[in-house]
């Protein structure tokens, strides 16, 4: 057990002592702000239908013992969430824009249904979003994200008979949602600037309060195609409403162009760098982790780097502290069931060569690992609240004290 807060204060008369935490001055186990999570999937028997767990590591890869199973039975509203071992694009983790939460998205146990799970500090589990979609061969889900736990953001491939792509939703909610994604192969209308959002979308995320996509296809066809094959901005800010446009940020290209051919998850760590984890392996092949750096009005790609063993990257997640940028990732194998890593790489902001990663933890047999988040942070409670006023009210006394004295 880890203690969050004890201390004693005197106040003449009397002394007195606070403690947060109930009555005891630890807190029951729950993430640990500043580790990271990976979304793991198996049980180490089969490699069909598996439970996901998600699974904390310090940055230094060490396993802390705390992990969350996803329900795989239905309970009351909650629904179950479960995932295929052997489909390698489903099992993105996403830390929500406030840090309070994780998300992801997963198959339900009845046919064509979806989950979106929703998971909080202490662990507890909020999977009552859920929906069906059309039968044989509906889309793929891909990611789920929340700004603050009540909204949802989701993408998924659109399937043979469901228009996917990025749809927006509210916790609890029972249908797919509004669809923000409208771009088909036939669709576009402006062939130089924004763009109706693919329908095809690989993952998402939240950076400075804008929703961003991800894709490996283009919408339209010959001279009006606009490619969407890398990172791009879906609307503005955080859209609610159907058929929004979108622009590339990073990418563009055709199709195997040695832009970014098979984009996935990105981190946006200022407004001048874009870090890309790709896994193509078509030559030329991009597969790897990218990274963007914006100079005299425009993006290029200064590097790229593959981890050791890997064909190239799918999960990733990183934090900025001053000019240096630590990331996390999940590698791509050769097969979806392939043992596969956590990795993490050092970097700075402006810096123009690849650095060298670290495998952190490798997955065990009749596992792997899909999506990567920072762990989600504790809500401040109402004694932390009332403890951070106590203290200014005591800083205000004592100046008036000195004031008076002086």
């Amino acid at each position: 057990m880890r203690v969050l807060l004890s201390f004693a204060r005197c106040l003449a008369p009397m002394c007195f002592v606070l403690m947060v935490g109930g009555e005891s001055d630890t807190l029951a186990a729950g993430f640990t702000p500043g580790s990271v999570v990976v979304s793991q999937y198996g049980d180490g028997i089969t490699s069909g239908t598996v439970p996901i767990t998600l699974r904390e590591f310090t940055t230094s890869g060490s396993a802390t013992g705390w992990q969350v199973a996803l329900p795989t039975v239905g309970s009351g509203a909650n629904r179950p969430i479960v995932g295929s071992i052997s489909s390698t694009g489903i099992g993105l983790l996403k830390q929500s824009a406030d840090s309070r939460f994780l998300s992801i998205i997963g198959s339900g146990t009845a046919a064509s249904t979806l989950t979106i799970a929703r998971i909080d500090n202490s662990g507890a589990v909020d999977s009552t979003t859920g929906f069906s979609v059309a039968s044989g061969g509906g889309p793929t889900p891909r990611a789920a994200i929340t700004s603050t736990g009540t909204d949802f953001w989701w993408s998924a491939s659109p399937g043979n008979n469901d228009t996917a792509g990025i749809r927006y939703l509210t916790l609890g909610g029972t249908t797919t949602g509004v669809a923000l994604a409208q771009g088909t192969g036939a669709s576009s209308t402006t062939p130089g600037g924004p763009n109706q959002v693919p329908l095809n979308a690989r993952s998402i995320g939240i950076f400075g309060g804008q929703l961003y996509g991800s894709s490996n296809v283009a919408v339209g066809g010959g001279a009006s195609a606009y490619s969407f094959r890398g990172v791009y901005n879906v609307g503005t800010g955080l859209p609610t409403v159907a058929n929004q446009l979108g622009s590339i940020i990073v990418g563009g290209g055709t199709s195997n162009s040695g832009r970014i051919d098979g984009a996935w998850d990105f981190f946006i760590a200022d407004s001048s760098t874009i870090y890309v984890a790709d896994d193509d392996t078509t030559a030329p092949a991009t597969g790897g982790l990218q990274k963007w750096l914006f100079s005299s009005g425009s993006w290029s790609k200064v590097w790229t780097a593959v981890p050791d063993g890997a064909t190239g990257m799918r999960g990733l997640t990183g934090v900025v502290t001053g000019s240096s940028v630590q990331l996390f990732g999940i590698t791509a194998m050769a097969t979806g069931t392939a043992a596969n890593d956590l990795v993490a790489l050092s970097d700075t902001l402006g810096g123009t060569l690849a650095p060298s990663f670290t495998t952190l933890a490798t997955a065990s047999t009749n596992y792997v690992f899909r999506g990567v988040a920072l762990a989600p942070v504790p809500e401040p409670t109402t004694l932390t609240l009332s403890l951070a006023g106590g203290a200014a009210v005591a800083a205000v006394v004592r100046f008036r004290r000195r004031r008076a004295g002086a």
